[in-house]
């Protein structure tokens, strides 16, 4: 088989030495400014000032228990089909507002000559676990399924007791419904404990009605957060989600800001030509100036063999080390509507740049089995197992 050749450079996403403090982006590209609201920057004054009363407000005994109730999904604005890098605001519930506000991301540049305020401060995180997973845009009761969902995240997979924080995670989603995201964000465990990007599906591509969406634990220092619209090089709107987070050197001060990458390639084996390019793309956000590496994970839609060696031909690891052979890799296509259509494969996968300052471990499928109702009535929660794996930042000492 030829070995592929690496794309040429994108002026999209400029590597680490060509990448200026802000993401260069040539005429032809869009690059929507988000942060023209009005009460901006009262807002941000507030934001950390009331994050110590927003947590005591929300004691475990006041969170709200059982289905909440449907609301109106809000129409979204008509964009154009073109590729755009988009900056995102990243939110979280405030019960002193009784709604969503956003956060203070500690990236953000001034925007009018005057300092903006720092966020508050984090305590230092050296460990951080990524759960990804695809949760079926296409089988019916969304809201249903994702509440089990969100269950076994909570209860199976992170272990979280009543009224205890997870620990410091960041939780990716593909296709996620747009009419099941007002129920995500009426989520007691999800407002508790959790800031959420994008808050609207109106930053999701002009015709999409799924998209991603990522969960960002409280108590992780969130340097910024974007969405990369791949435009031309797809015909199913498809996306990256990359917010930056920064990390702590275990036994140090020193901090380095890592980008999580959420994304879902092109299906079938039609979006075979336009996987690679799109895996590039996500590369890039690993490697731009002040990133210290990172992780780009998801549904990868690993069809066919020349699937199997696109992360390695873009310079990524993929963390699962025991080869497309091992079965118990495979996550999709033994449950949900086309079971026994199609031949179970990895679809999923996590893939890190490697040689850098931490480790990522080999992951774990979750999901196995899951559903919701009984006898011929139950439905597979999602067609694809989720994988969840742990990224360890690493001494000095221990660096390659």
């Amino acid at each position: 088989m030829p070995v592929r050749q690496p794309l040429p450079p994108h002026p999209l996403l400029q590597t680490q030495r060509e990448e200026p403090e802000r993401p260069f982006i040539p005429p032809d590209i869009d690059y929507e400014d988000e942060d023209e609201e009005e009460e901006r920057e009262r807002e941000q004054r507030a934001n950390d000032t009331e994050d110590t009363e927003d947590e005591s407000e929300m004691a475990p005994h006041d969170i709200p228990r059982g289905p909440p109730p449907k609301q109106a999904i809000p129409q979204r604005p008509q964009r154009p089909q073109k590729q755009e890098l988009i900056p995102l605001r990243v939110y979280k519930f405030r019960p002193s507002k009784d709604g969503w506000k956003h956060i203070t991301l500690s990236g953000a540049l001034p925007r009018d000559g005057r300092p903006r305020q720092a966020p508050g401060p984090r305590p230092p995180c050296t460990q951080l676990r990524i759960i990804s997973w695809n949760i079926d845009m296409s089988t019916q009761q969304h809201e249903e399924r994702l509440a089990e969902a969100l269950r076994h995240l909570e209860s199976d997979v992170l272990a979280s007791k009543a009224g205890e924080a997870p620990p410091p995670c960041m939780i990716l989603l593909q296709e996620v419904h747009m009419h099941v995201v007002p129920y995500l964000l009426r989520h007691p465990w999800v407002r508790r404990y959790f800031a959420v990007t994008p808050f609207t599906t109106d930053k999701w591509p002009r015709d999409a009605f799924y998209g991603n969406l990522t969960l960002v634990s409280r108590m992780l220092d969130v340097y910024d957060a974007h969405i990369l619209h791949f435009g031309f090089n797809t015909d199913m709107e498809r996306t990256a989600l990359c917010v930056k987070v920064r990390m702590t050197y275990p036994g140090t001060k020193e901090r380095a800001v890592l980008a999580i990458v959420n994304t879902h390639l092109e299906s079938l084996p039609r979006g075979a030509a336009a996987r690679p390019k799109q895996l590039e793309l996500c590369s890039r956000f690993l490697r731009l100036k002040g990133v210290e590496g990172g992780v780009v994970a998801g549904d990868m839609n690993a069809l066919g063999p020349g699937d199997a060696t696109i992360g390695k031909d873009f310079g990524l690891r993929d963390a699962w080390r025991r080869g497309n052979g091992d079965e118990r890799g495979v996550t999709w296509g033994f449950q949900g509507q086309n079971e026994g259509q199609h031949p179970p494969n990895r679809l999923d996968k996590i893939y890190y740049l490697p040689g850098m300052r931490y480790k990522v471990d080999e992951p774990r499928r979750i999901g196995i089995g899951l559903k919701i109702g009984e006898g011929r009535d139950a439905l597979w929660v999602s067609d694809h197992y989720g994988l969840d794996t742990t990224l360890h930042m690493k001494e000095r000492s221990q660096s390659s």
